[in-house]
């Protein structure tokens, strides 16, 4: 059987206001723990773990070209015959566009590329679908862990603000409509660009709540033409449209998609029939994700084409990022990905990992006795 004999972390810093940096800080001792730093003088050690490296992230899109960097570093340690590792794991310690940048290009790859996440970002849907709750838990499931085998959304669309085409992979969830426009908002608020004078004096713990609000006041509900697997055309008016990837939780931290699983052979759509208020819209995504029910359509598909009808096109949240805008295809790629998650009885490797967690447990009682 294959074997996972060397790690990359790739290490975003700057995530979530320097929460990257801050995590990596808190697990380096666990990694030198758990794996074996290349180049270390501790044979033994080198023998008996993955050897282990760490790269940081200094400007948007690195993760791709760091990425592919350590991937062709690795690949050609094979073609010299030196000590081959059977497969390489790819770590990305950041939010959901970190793990985005980091998978890129390495869909071809599937056999001798597998994935871990130890989360850093805002909303981490990826890590939330993966079931990694904490970063200790992240940082063993690179140990013990069990590889899932993950669909993704290719999408061909225009790139943001011009003419040229681009190709994206959407390993967590595409959506356009309000809640894109939610997510504008958030950027503008983040960056202090035109937050708009009710957001900027509110109180962090209130500001998305007041996004969601203000971006539904101002979202004028523009016409998108569709077609489902090559079908006929149709005109639908875009309160939100949205699909999955690897679980129920997508466009920011809105979850909507219950139902949809990593082996779908389909891709998972959620729209919108008719016009509804853009207020209503949110209330039938808060009715999605409490009672899995709304006024909202379903449907699955393997390619999705949109258009806009009017001259303005309109944009494409991607793994939590406006990257693209329309006009767009997107094809679903089942089981394109191999994501690394927790152990669960039977999984080789739950063992150990229970053992690691209940010490935690049995040393958190004596602290709290002290």
């Amino acid at each position: 059987m294959a074997k996972i004999r060397h790690v990359c972390f790739i290490v975003n810093p700057t995530s979530n206001n320097g929460q990257g940096a801050r995590v990596w800080e808190s697990i380096e001792q666990a990694v030198n723990h758990y794996f074996a730093a290349v180049g270390s003088q501790d044979e033994a050690a080198v023998q008996e773990r993955a050897t282990f490296e760490v790269f940081f992230t200094e400007h948007a899109g690195h993760a791709t070209e760091l990425a592919t960097q350590a991937y062709q570093s690795w690949q050609q340690g094979q073609r010299e015959g030196s000590r081959i590792p059977d497969q390489l794991l790819m770590v990305a310690v950041g939010g959901d566009g970190t793990v985005h940048e980091v998978v890129q290009g390495l869909e071809a790859h599937r056999e001798q590329v597998v994935f871990g996440v130890i989360p850093a970002g805002t909303g981490n849907n990826i890590a939330r679908s993966l079931r990694l709750r904490d970063t200790a838990r992240a940082l063993r499931t690179l140990v013990y862990g069990t590889a899932l085998p993950l669909g993704a959304y290719k999408i061909e669309a225009c790139e943001r603000g011009s003419c040229q085409k681009k190709t994206v992979l959407a390993v967590n969830e595409f959506d356009l409509g309000v809640t894109t426009q939610v997510k504008k908002r958030e950027n503008d608020y983040q960056s202090g660009e035109r937050a708009g004078r009710l957001m900027s004096f509110s109180p962090g713990s209130r500001v998305y709540s007041l996004s969601d609000f203000t971006s539904a006041m101002r979202w004028n509900t523009p016409m998108v033409k569709c077609s489902i697997d090559g079908g006929s055309r149709f005109h639908i008016p875009l309160n939100i449209m949205a699909g999955g990837a690897t679980g129920p939780t997508i466009g920011g931290e809105f979850g909507f998609l219950y139902g949809e699983r990593a082996e779908s052979k389909r891709g998972e759509l959620l729209y919108g029939e008719k016009w509804d208020p853009p207020l209503w819209t949110l209330a039938q995504v808060a009715m999605q994700r409490l009672l899995n029910w709304s006024g909202l359509k379903r449907a699955q598909f393997t390619q999705l084409d949109i258009e806009h009808v009017k001259e303005t096109p309109q944009d494409i949240q991607v793994d939590g990022d406006i990257l693209l805008q329309t006009p767009a295809r997107i094809i679903w790629l089942p089981e394109v990905f191999r994501f690394l998650r927790p152990p669960v009885f039977g999984d080789h490797g739950y063992h150990g990992m229970y053992l690691e967690e209940a010490e935690d447990e049995r040393a958190k009682e004596r602290q709290d006795s002290i």
